[in-house]
């Protein structure tokens, strides 16, 4: 169920932390463009870099953005954290549309944990295992 935006410290840290992935998306185009060294790797592990590294940048971006339709889609302002700014809502669906975009949010939320978590083992697996210089040549 969709809860009135509250100023608490949590919520506003939620925000500022949802907003502050897009910042991210200027970093992951440059990574996109630029030449990368290869690294000897069989077709399925490229093949599974490359899909988990198109969802978390799916992530970054689609992440913030239905927590943003989320709190406009009943027609509320969204609360600039830390601020007394408000963003006036852009549409305004209604609360079946702001409960199904909830549970979007929470589900791409949990998703990309493991997703996270899959990305940080492979990092873990190249640096230990495979002794490949892979983290030495992240940026």
């Amino acid at each position: 169920m969709v809860q009135k935006a509250s100023r608490t410290a949590g919520s506003q840290w939620h925000a500022l932390a949802g907003l502050a992935l897009l910042l991210f998306v200027p970093r992951l185009l440059a990574r996109l463009a630029a030449p990368r060294a290869p690294v000897s790797t069989s077709a399925l592990e490229t093949w599974s870099a490359r899909l988990v590294h198109v969802a978390l940048l799916l992530f970054v971006v689609v992440q913030p953005l239905l927590g943003v339709l989320m709190v406009w889609a009943e027609g509320e302002a969204l609360p600039v954290p830390f601020t007394a700014w408000q963003l006036p809502p852009l549409i305004a669906l209604g609360k079946a549309w702001a409960e199904t975009l909830e549970d979007l949010h929470e589900t791409v939320g949990n998703l990309f944990y493991a997703v996270i978590a899959l990305h940080a083992l492979a990092a873990l697996w190249h640096q230990y295992i495979r002794r490949d210089g892979v983290l030495r040549r992240m940026w």
